[in-house]
Protein backbone atom coordinates (compact mmCIF):
# COMPACT_ATOMS: atom_id res chain seq x y z
CA UNK A 1 0.00 0.00 0.00
CA UNK A 2 2.93 2.30 -0.82
CA UNK A 3 1.34 5.93 -1.56
CA UNK A 4 3.55 8.10 -3.01
CA UNK A 5 3.64 11.60 -1.42
CA UNK A 6 4.18 15.06 -2.88
CA UNK A 7 5.17 18.28 -0.78
CA UNK A 8 1.85 19.66 0.95
CA UNK A 9 0.61 22.90 -0.46
CA UNK A 10 -1.91 23.09 2.77
CA UNK A 11 -0.83 23.66 6.52
CA UNK A 12 -3.55 21.58 7.43
CA UNK A 13 -5.15 18.39 5.85
CA UNK A 14 -8.95 19.51 4.63
CA UNK A 15 -11.56 17.32 5.80
CA UNK A 16 -13.51 15.21 3.33
CA UNK A 17 -17.56 14.55 3.84
CA UNK A 18 -19.53 12.44 0.50
CA UNK A 19 -22.39 13.01 0.55
CA UNK A 20 -24.16 10.26 -1.50
CA UNK A 21 -27.98 10.53 -2.12
CA UNK A 22 -29.96 7.95 -3.25
CA UNK A 23 -32.02 7.52 -6.73
CA UNK A 24 -31.80 11.16 -7.55
CA UNK A 25 -31.38 12.21 -10.92
CA UNK A 26 -30.75 15.73 -12.14
CA UNK A 27 -33.87 16.31 -12.73
CA UNK A 28 -34.71 16.41 -8.53
CA UNK A 29 -32.31 19.13 -8.03
CA UNK A 30 -32.99 22.82 -9.63
CA UNK A 31 -29.02 24.03 -10.34
CA UNK A 32 -29.17 20.65 -13.04
CA UNK A 33 -32.05 20.88 -14.17
CA UNK A 34 -33.75 24.71 -14.42
CA UNK A 35 -37.07 23.61 -14.93
CA UNK A 36 -37.59 21.06 -12.04
CA UNK A 37 -40.58 21.51 -10.54
CA UNK A 38 -38.56 21.01 -6.54
CA UNK A 39 -36.45 23.73 -5.36
CA UNK A 40 -32.92 22.76 -3.13
CA UNK A 41 -32.14 25.84 -1.87
CA UNK A 42 -28.99 24.09 -0.02
CA UNK A 43 -27.81 21.59 -3.14
CA UNK A 44 -27.92 24.82 -5.06
CA UNK A 45 -25.75 27.09 -2.44
CA UNK A 46 -23.47 24.47 -2.40
CA UNK A 47 -23.02 24.12 -6.22
CA UNK A 48 -22.87 28.24 -6.04
CA UNK A 49 -19.92 27.76 -3.37
CA UNK A 50 -18.09 24.93 -5.77
CA UNK A 51 -17.77 23.39 -9.07
CA UNK A 52 -20.78 21.81 -10.63
CA UNK A 53 -20.18 18.65 -12.84
CA UNK A 54 -22.57 18.87 -16.11
CA UNK A 55 -21.19 14.99 -17.19
CA UNK A 56 -21.07 13.05 -14.02
CA UNK A 57 -21.57 9.32 -13.78
CA UNK A 58 -22.55 6.52 -11.36
CA UNK A 59 -20.73 3.57 -12.97
CA UNK A 60 -24.13 1.28 -11.65
CA UNK A 61 -27.60 1.80 -12.38
CA UNK A 62 -28.55 0.38 -9.79
CA UNK A 63 -27.12 0.79 -5.65
CA UNK A 64 -24.67 -1.57 -5.04
CA UNK A 65 -22.49 -1.41 -7.79
CA UNK A 66 -22.12 2.20 -7.54
CA UNK A 67 -20.87 1.86 -3.85
CA UNK A 68 -18.59 -0.67 -4.67
CA UNK A 69 -16.96 1.98 -7.85
CA UNK A 70 -17.12 4.71 -5.08
CA UNK A 71 -15.24 2.95 -2.18
CA UNK A 72 -12.64 0.72 -4.09
CA UNK A 73 -11.75 2.95 -7.43
CA UNK A 74 -13.15 0.29 -9.54
CA UNK A 75 -15.71 -0.70 -12.13
CA UNK A 76 -18.25 -3.25 -10.75
CA UNK A 77 -17.58 -5.88 -13.22
CA UNK A 78 -14.48 -6.22 -11.72
CA UNK A 79 -15.95 -7.32 -9.09
CA UNK A 80 -18.91 -9.39 -7.34
CA UNK A 81 -21.06 -7.50 -8.77
CA UNK A 82 -20.88 -7.77 -12.55
CA UNK A 83 -24.29 -8.96 -12.45
CA UNK A 84 -26.14 -8.44 -9.81
CA UNK A 85 -26.53 -6.00 -6.48
CA UNK A 86 -25.47 -6.71 -2.73
CA UNK A 87 -28.40 -8.38 -0.72
CA UNK A 88 -28.18 -8.58 2.83
CA UNK A 89 -26.96 -11.79 2.56
CA UNK A 90 -24.09 -11.23 0.41
CA UNK A 91 -20.36 -11.68 1.85
CA UNK A 92 -19.06 -8.30 1.97
CA UNK A 93 -18.15 -7.63 -1.82
CA UNK A 94 -15.09 -5.11 -1.20
CA UNK A 95 -11.78 -7.12 -0.40
CA UNK A 96 -10.47 -6.39 3.14
CA UNK A 97 -6.87 -6.38 1.54
CA UNK A 98 -7.64 -3.34 -1.18
CA UNK A 99 -6.61 -0.05 -0.68
CA UNK A 100 -9.98 1.51 -0.58
CA UNK A 101 -10.98 4.70 -0.29
CA UNK A 102 -11.16 5.13 3.65
CA UNK A 103 -8.29 3.27 4.24
CA UNK A 104 -6.19 5.82 1.66
CA UNK A 105 -7.69 8.38 4.70
CA UNK A 106 -6.64 6.48 7.44
CA UNK A 107 -2.95 5.63 5.64
CA UNK A 108 -2.94 9.89 6.25
CA UNK A 109 -4.36 9.94 9.78
CA UNK A 110 -7.90 10.71 9.45
CA UNK A 111 -10.55 9.02 11.64
CA UNK A 112 -12.70 7.54 9.12
CA UNK A 113 -17.15 6.63 9.34
CA UNK A 114 -19.46 5.32 7.22
CA UNK A 115 -22.76 6.57 8.18
CA UNK A 116 -25.96 5.34 6.27
CA UNK A 117 -26.98 3.00 3.74
CA UNK A 118 -24.57 0.08 3.26
CA UNK A 119 -25.49 -2.38 1.07
CA UNK A 120 -22.18 -3.98 0.59
CA UNK A 121 -22.50 -7.13 2.30
CA UNK A 122 -21.24 -8.46 5.40
CA UNK A 123 -18.78 -11.27 6.31
CA UNK A 124 -16.60 -13.84 4.62
CA UNK A 125 -19.82 -15.95 3.29
CA UNK A 126 -22.36 -13.83 4.41
CA UNK A 127 -23.96 -13.58 8.07
CA UNK A 128 -25.61 -16.70 9.77
CA UNK A 129 -25.69 -15.08 12.77
CA UNK A 130 -27.07 -11.61 13.36
CA UNK A 131 -27.24 -11.75 16.97
CA UNK A 132 -23.77 -12.01 17.24
CA UNK A 133 -20.43 -10.54 15.64
CA UNK A 134 -20.81 -8.95 12.14
CA UNK A 135 -17.60 -9.23 10.73
CA UNK A 136 -15.82 -8.43 8.11
CA UNK A 137 -17.62 -5.47 7.17
CA UNK A 138 -17.11 -1.75 6.90
CA UNK A 139 -14.26 -1.62 9.95
CA UNK A 140 -12.25 -4.31 8.05
CA UNK A 141 -12.27 -1.97 4.90
CA UNK A 142 -10.89 1.06 6.69
CA UNK A 143 -13.71 2.79 8.42
CA UNK A 144 -13.09 3.49 11.86
CA UNK A 145 -16.95 4.31 13.01
CA UNK A 146 -19.77 2.21 11.02
CA UNK A 147 -23.80 3.34 11.74
CA UNK A 148 -25.57 2.01 8.77
CA UNK A 149 -28.44 0.48 7.53
CA UNK A 150 -27.43 -2.93 6.48
CA UNK A 151 -28.53 -2.52 2.77
CA UNK A 152 -31.96 -0.46 2.24
CA UNK A 153 -34.32 1.79 3.71
CA UNK A 154 -36.92 -0.98 2.82
CA UNK A 155 -34.80 -3.93 4.10
CA UNK A 156 -37.16 -5.11 6.44
CA UNK A 157 -34.36 -4.79 9.40
CA UNK A 158 -35.91 -2.61 11.92
CA UNK A 159 -32.83 -1.68 13.46
CA UNK A 160 -29.07 -0.45 12.43
CA UNK A 161 -25.35 -2.37 12.56
CA UNK A 162 -23.18 -0.30 14.32
CA UNK A 163 -19.61 -1.09 14.10
CA UNK A 164 -19.71 -5.23 14.52
CA UNK A 165 -23.07 -5.61 16.03
CA UNK A 166 -27.17 -4.96 15.41
CA UNK A 167 -28.32 -2.44 18.02
CA UNK A 168 -30.95 -3.08 20.11
CA UNK A 169 -31.46 -6.42 20.54
CA UNK A 170 -32.96 -7.59 23.57
CA UNK A 171 -30.94 -9.69 26.54
CA UNK A 172 -30.45 -13.14 26.34
CA UNK A 173 -31.21 -13.40 22.26
CA UNK A 174 -27.92 -14.78 21.03
CA UNK A 175 -29.18 -16.26 17.64
CA UNK A 176 -31.03 -14.56 14.98
CA UNK A 177 -30.25 -16.76 11.13
CA UNK A 178 -32.37 -13.71 9.16
CA UNK A 179 -33.44 -10.48 10.04
CA UNK A 180 -34.55 -9.34 13.55
CA UNK A 181 -38.54 -9.46 14.78
CA UNK A 182 -40.26 -6.63 15.98
CA UNK A 183 -39.96 -8.83 19.29
CA UNK A 184 -36.60 -9.22 19.76
CA UNK A 185 -35.67 -5.34 19.82
CA UNK A 186 -35.78 -2.51 22.38
CA UNK A 187 -36.88 -0.53 19.68
CA UNK A 188 -37.08 0.34 16.28
CA UNK A 189 -35.67 1.82 13.59
CA UNK A 190 -38.24 4.33 12.13
CA UNK A 191 -38.66 4.96 8.21
CA UNK A 192 -39.80 8.34 8.43
CA UNK A 193 -36.73 9.04 10.91
CA UNK A 194 -33.72 7.64 9.08
CA UNK A 195 -32.08 10.65 7.36
CA UNK A 196 -32.61 12.94 10.41
CA UNK A 197 -30.77 9.90 12.40
CA UNK A 198 -28.13 9.53 10.10
CA UNK A 199 -27.69 13.00 9.53
CA UNK A 200 -27.52 13.61 13.57
CA UNK A 201 -24.61 11.03 13.46
CA UNK A 202 -22.57 12.55 10.95
CA UNK A 203 -22.55 15.99 13.52
CA UNK A 204 -21.72 14.12 16.26
CA UNK A 205 -18.67 12.53 14.70
CA UNK A 206 -17.77 15.68 13.47
CA UNK A 207 -17.85 17.61 16.47
CA UNK A 208 -16.04 14.43 18.19
CA UNK A 209 -13.06 14.32 15.48
CA UNK A 210 -13.42 18.46 14.89
CA UNK A 211 -9.83 18.81 15.88
CA UNK A 212 -7.95 16.03 13.72
CA UNK A 213 -8.75 15.53 10.06
CA UNK A 214 -11.99 13.13 9.21
CA UNK A 215 -13.38 11.38 6.38
CA UNK A 216 -17.12 11.09 6.09
CA UNK A 217 -19.65 9.02 3.82
CA UNK A 218 -23.18 9.89 4.56
CA UNK A 219 -25.07 7.55 2.58
CA UNK A 220 -28.95 9.10 2.96
CA UNK A 221 -31.69 7.03 2.11
CA UNK A 222 -33.33 10.03 0.27
CA UNK A 223 -34.95 9.38 -2.56
CA UNK A 224 -34.60 5.19 -2.46
CA UNK A 225 -38.01 3.71 -1.66
CA UNK A 226 -39.82 3.80 0.71
CA UNK A 227 -40.76 7.28 0.35
CA UNK A 228 -41.35 8.21 3.60
CA UNK A 229 -40.70 11.83 4.66
CA UNK A 230 -40.33 13.34 8.05
CA UNK A 231 -43.68 14.64 9.56
CA UNK A 232 -42.46 18.38 8.88
CA UNK A 233 -41.52 18.10 5.10
CA UNK A 234 -44.90 16.58 4.15
CA UNK A 235 -47.15 18.57 1.73
CA UNK A 236 -44.10 21.11 1.28
CA UNK A 237 -43.35 20.58 -2.17
CA UNK A 238 -45.67 20.98 -5.11
CA UNK A 239 -45.17 16.98 -7.14
CA UNK A 240 -46.08 15.71 -4.38
CA UNK A 241 -44.70 12.80 -1.59
CA UNK A 242 -41.34 12.83 -3.87
CA UNK A 243 -40.82 15.91 -3.66
CA UNK A 244 -41.59 16.51 0.09
CA UNK A 245 -38.50 13.81 0.58
CA UNK A 246 -36.51 15.59 -1.62
CA UNK A 247 -37.01 18.97 0.19
CA UNK A 248 -36.13 16.37 3.35
CA UNK A 249 -32.52 15.55 1.70
CA UNK A 250 -31.84 19.27 0.60
CA UNK A 251 -32.46 20.15 4.53
CA UNK A 252 -30.26 17.38 5.51
CA UNK A 253 -27.78 19.18 3.31
CA UNK A 254 -28.05 22.30 5.29
CA UNK A 255 -27.76 21.14 8.25
CA UNK A 256 -24.14 19.27 7.22
CA UNK A 257 -23.20 23.09 5.81
CA UNK A 258 -24.72 24.72 9.14
CA UNK A 259 -22.67 22.05 11.26
CA UNK A 260 -19.17 22.99 9.34
CA UNK A 261 -19.99 26.58 9.83
CA UNK A 262 -20.79 26.31 13.62
CA UNK A 263 -17.71 24.50 13.90
CA UNK A 264 -15.59 26.78 12.42
CA UNK A 265 -14.89 23.81 9.98
CA UNK A 266 -16.01 25.09 6.79
CA UNK A 267 -13.02 26.34 5.00
CA UNK A 268 -10.91 23.68 5.59
CA UNK A 269 -13.51 20.83 4.55
CA UNK A 270 -14.40 19.77 1.29
CA UNK A 271 -17.65 18.59 0.28
CA UNK A 272 -19.09 16.35 -2.62
CA UNK A 273 -22.47 15.60 -3.14
CA UNK A 274 -23.55 12.86 -5.67
CA UNK A 275 -25.98 10.09 -6.27
CA UNK A 276 -25.77 6.23 -6.46
CA UNK A 277 -27.64 6.39 -9.82
CA UNK A 278 -30.74 8.19 -11.72
CA UNK A 279 -33.65 8.86 -10.57
CA UNK A 280 -36.61 5.93 -10.77
CA UNK A 281 -39.53 6.63 -12.85
CA UNK A 282 -41.77 4.44 -10.98
CA UNK A 283 -42.57 3.02 -7.48
CA UNK A 284 -41.04 -0.62 -6.10
CA UNK A 285 -42.94 -3.42 -5.51
CA UNK A 286 -42.73 -3.19 -1.67
CA UNK A 287 -42.96 0.67 -1.73
CA UNK A 288 -45.50 1.50 1.56
CA UNK A 289 -45.69 -1.98 2.63
CA UNK A 290 -44.31 -3.08 6.02
CA UNK A 291 -43.37 0.36 7.30
CA UNK A 292 -42.50 1.28 10.60
CA UNK A 293 -44.01 5.22 11.21
CA UNK A 294 -42.96 7.53 14.18
CA UNK A 295 -45.71 9.60 12.98
CA UNK A 296 -48.12 8.17 10.16
CA UNK A 297 -50.03 11.74 9.70
CA UNK A 298 -51.14 13.05 6.07
CA UNK A 299 -51.60 8.92 4.49
CA UNK A 300 -48.07 9.13 4.67
CA UNK A 301 -48.01 5.61 4.30
CA UNK A 302 -50.52 4.95 1.28
CA UNK A 303 -48.98 7.64 -0.56
CA UNK A 304 -45.67 6.08 -0.49
CA UNK A 305 -46.98 3.39 -2.86
CA UNK A 306 -47.36 5.52 -6.09
CA UNK A 307 -44.91 8.63 -5.16
CA UNK A 308 -42.32 8.22 -8.03
CA UNK A 309 -45.42 7.02 -10.37
CA UNK A 310 -47.82 10.42 -9.42
CA UNK A 311 -44.73 12.88 -9.24
CA UNK A 312 -43.68 12.19 -12.98
CA UNK A 313 -46.53 11.07 -14.26
CA UNK A 314 -49.32 12.87 -12.66
CA UNK A 315 -47.59 16.46 -12.06
CA UNK A 316 -45.08 16.30 -14.83
CA UNK A 317 -41.65 15.55 -12.85
CA UNK A 318 -38.76 14.80 -14.86
CA UNK A 319 -36.70 12.88 -12.75
CA UNK A 320 -34.10 12.49 -15.06
CA UNK A 321 -34.59 15.57 -16.90
CA UNK A 322 -34.61 15.30 -20.25
CA UNK A 323 -32.54 11.98 -20.39
CA UNK A 324 -33.65 8.13 -21.22
CA UNK A 325 -35.43 6.00 -18.57
CA UNK A 326 -34.09 5.57 -15.51
CA UNK A 327 -32.67 3.50 -12.54
CA UNK A 328 -31.81 0.00 -13.83
CA UNK A 329 -31.06 1.63 -17.30
CA UNK A 330 -28.24 2.01 -19.14
CA UNK A 331 -29.19 4.50 -21.10
CA UNK A 332 -28.27 7.94 -19.67
CA UNK A 333 -31.26 8.36 -17.44
CA UNK A 334 -29.82 5.08 -15.45
CA UNK A 335 -26.29 6.47 -15.05
CA UNK A 336 -26.07 10.64 -14.96
CA UNK A 337 -26.20 12.10 -11.38
CA UNK A 338 -25.71 15.61 -10.24
CA UNK A 339 -22.18 15.82 -9.01
CA UNK A 340 -20.93 18.38 -7.00
CA UNK A 341 -17.57 19.49 -4.71
CA UNK A 342 -17.26 22.68 -2.64
CA UNK A 343 -13.50 23.27 -1.23
CA UNK A 344 -13.56 27.07 -0.12
CA UNK A 345 -11.14 29.52 -1.07
CA UNK A 346 -9.23 26.53 -3.34
CA UNK A 347 -12.10 25.66 -5.74
CA UNK A 348 -13.39 28.30 -7.50
CA UNK A 349 -17.30 29.31 -6.26
CA UNK A 350 -19.85 28.81 -8.99
CA UNK A 351 -17.43 26.98 -11.67
CA UNK A 352 -18.70 24.19 -13.97
CA UNK A 353 -16.86 21.63 -15.98
CA UNK A 354 -18.50 18.88 -18.81
CA UNK A 355 -15.54 16.76 -17.73
CA UNK A 356 -16.30 13.74 -17.35
CA UNK A 357 -16.30 12.27 -13.85
CA UNK A 358 -17.56 8.78 -12.41
CA UNK A 359 -17.94 7.94 -8.76
CA UNK A 360 -15.00 5.50 -9.43
CA UNK A 361 -12.62 8.70 -9.95
CA UNK A 362 -13.03 10.05 -6.14
CA UNK A 363 -10.30 7.71 -4.75
CA UNK A 364 -7.65 9.24 -7.31
CA UNK A 365 -9.22 13.00 -7.21
CA UNK A 366 -8.70 13.07 -3.53
CA UNK A 367 -5.42 11.78 -3.42
CA UNK A 368 -4.61 14.48 -6.30
CA UNK A 369 -6.64 16.87 -3.59
CA UNK A 370 -3.69 15.88 -0.93
CA UNK A 371 -0.60 15.88 -3.05
CA UNK A 372 -0.54 11.90 -2.89
CA UNK A 373 -0.49 9.48 -6.20
CA UNK A 374 -1.42 6.25 -5.73
CA UNK A 375 0.34 2.80 -6.22
CA UNK A 376 -0.56 0.85 -9.64
CA UNK A 377 -2.68 -1.82 -7.84
CA UNK A 378 -5.00 0.56 -6.42
CA UNK A 379 -8.02 2.27 -8.14
CA UNK A 380 -7.43 0.53 -11.22
CA UNK A 381 -10.13 2.61 -12.59
CA UNK A 382 -10.33 6.01 -10.54
CA UNK A 383 -8.62 8.61 -12.67
CA UNK A 384 -7.46 12.37 -11.35
CA UNK A 385 -9.68 14.97 -11.57
CA UNK A 386 -8.17 17.38 -8.69
CA UNK A 387 -6.51 19.52 -11.46
CA UNK A 388 -9.85 19.89 -13.05
CA UNK A 389 -11.46 21.01 -9.77
CA UNK A 390 -8.89 23.43 -9.02
CA UNK A 391 -9.00 25.24 -11.98
CA UNK A 392 -5.43 24.18 -13.21
CA UNK A 393 -6.58 22.59 -16.17
CA UNK A 394 -9.42 22.29 -18.42
CA UNK A 395 -9.17 18.96 -19.49
CA UNK A 396 -8.88 15.57 -17.11
CA UNK A 397 -6.55 12.73 -17.81
CA UNK A 398 -7.16 10.59 -20.84
CA UNK A 399 -8.88 7.62 -19.99
CA UNK A 400 -9.83 4.76 -22.67
CA UNK A 401 -13.78 5.10 -22.14
CA UNK A 402 -16.33 4.81 -19.38
CA UNK A 403 -17.96 1.49 -18.03
CA UNK A 404 -21.71 1.70 -17.15
CA UNK A 405 -23.32 -1.21 -15.93
CA UNK A 406 -26.60 -2.23 -14.96
CA UNK A 407 -27.64 -4.96 -12.53
CA UNK A 408 -27.80 -7.73 -14.50
CA UNK A 409 -24.60 -6.61 -16.40
CA UNK A 410 -25.65 -5.34 -19.61
CA UNK A 411 -22.74 -2.82 -20.37
CA UNK A 412 -22.50 0.81 -21.91
CA UNK A 413 -18.92 2.18 -22.68
CA UNK A 414 -18.74 5.98 -23.56
CA UNK A 415 -15.84 7.31 -25.51
CA UNK A 416 -15.67 11.46 -25.83
CA UNK A 417 -19.54 12.18 -27.14
CA UNK A 418 -19.55 8.44 -28.40
CA UNK A 419 -21.77 5.31 -26.33
CA UNK A 420 -22.23 1.97 -27.26
CA UNK A 421 -25.37 0.34 -25.63
CA UNK A 422 -25.86 -3.63 -25.28
CA UNK A 423 -29.19 -4.52 -24.40
CA UNK A 424 -27.72 -7.84 -22.94
CA UNK A 425 -25.84 -9.04 -20.50
CA UNK A 426 -22.04 -9.27 -20.79
CA UNK A 427 -20.56 -13.07 -20.45
CA UNK A 428 -18.24 -14.20 -17.77
CA UNK A 429 -15.74 -16.84 -17.78
CA UNK A 430 -13.36 -16.03 -14.84
CA UNK A 431 -11.95 -12.41 -15.49
CA UNK A 432 -12.57 -13.13 -19.26
CA UNK A 433 -15.40 -11.04 -21.24
CA UNK A 434 -17.05 -12.03 -23.95
CA UNK A 435 -19.35 -9.15 -25.36
CA UNK A 436 -23.54 -10.12 -26.50
CA UNK A 437 -23.95 -11.54 -30.12
CA UNK A 438 -26.32 -8.86 -30.68
CA UNK A 439 -24.59 -5.55 -31.43
CA UNK A 440 -24.87 -2.26 -29.89
CA UNK A 441 -26.36 0.68 -30.28
CA UNK A 442 -24.87 3.94 -31.12
CA UNK A 443 -25.60 6.80 -29.99
CA UNK A 444 -23.84 10.55 -30.48
CA UNK A 445 -24.74 12.69 -27.02
CA UNK A 446 -23.78 16.12 -27.83
CA UNK A 447 -25.77 16.59 -30.70
CA UNK A 448 -28.44 13.63 -29.40
CA UNK A 449 -28.51 13.53 -25.11
CA UNK A 450 -31.75 11.73 -25.30
CA UNK A 451 -30.45 9.22 -27.05
CA UNK A 452 -33.15 8.84 -29.69
CA UNK A 453 -30.94 7.86 -32.93
CA UNK A 454 -29.24 4.93 -33.13
CA UNK A 455 -26.29 5.24 -35.86
CA UNK A 456 -25.11 2.12 -35.36
CA UNK A 457 -26.03 0.55 -38.94
CA UNK A 458 -24.60 3.87 -40.25
CA UNK A 459 -21.64 3.55 -38.37
CA UNK A 460 -20.34 -0.12 -38.45
CA UNK A 461 -16.53 0.64 -38.13
CA UNK A 462 -17.12 2.79 -34.88
CA UNK A 463 -19.00 0.21 -32.99
CA UNK A 464 -16.23 -2.40 -33.56
CA UNK A 465 -14.06 0.35 -32.98
CA UNK A 466 -15.44 1.34 -29.54
CA UNK A 467 -16.64 -2.77 -28.72
CA UNK A 468 -12.83 -3.60 -29.58
CA UNK A 469 -11.55 -1.10 -26.94
CA UNK A 470 -14.52 -1.75 -24.42
CA UNK A 471 -13.10 -5.16 -24.74
CA UNK A 472 -9.13 -4.64 -24.14
CA UNK A 473 -10.68 -2.24 -21.02
CA UNK A 474 -12.40 -5.41 -19.40
CA UNK A 475 -9.79 -8.24 -20.29
CA UNK A 476 -7.10 -5.76 -19.25
CA UNK A 477 -8.62 -5.42 -15.70
CA UNK A 478 -8.19 -2.06 -15.31
CA UNK A 479 -8.12 1.26 -17.08
CA UNK A 480 -6.02 3.43 -15.27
Amino acid sequence: MLLVGRASAYAKPPNIIFILADDVGIGDIKCFYSASKVTTPNIDRLASQGMRFTQAYAPGATCSPSRYALISGAYPCRGPLRSDTAKSSSPLTISVDALTLPKFFQIQGYRTAHIGKWHLGFGENGITNWAGIIKPGALEIGFDYHFALPSNHNDGFKTYVENHHLLWLKEGISEISDKPTIDQLTRIRYDDEGDSTLTGKAIDFMQKNQDNPFFIYLALTATHTHITPHKKFRGTSEIGQLGDYINELDFHVGEIMGALDGFGLAENTIVFFSSDNGGALKDHSSAGKNLSLRDSSQQVAEKAKTAKTIANKKFGHRTNGDLKKGKGSNYEGGHRVPYIVRWPNRIASGSESDQIITLTDTLATVAGLMNQTLPESAGVDSFDLSQVMLGKTVDGPKRPGTILQTSRGALAFRQGNWKIRYSKPTVWDGDKATLPKMGPELYHLSKDPGEENDLASRQPERVATMSDHLLDVLNRGRSR
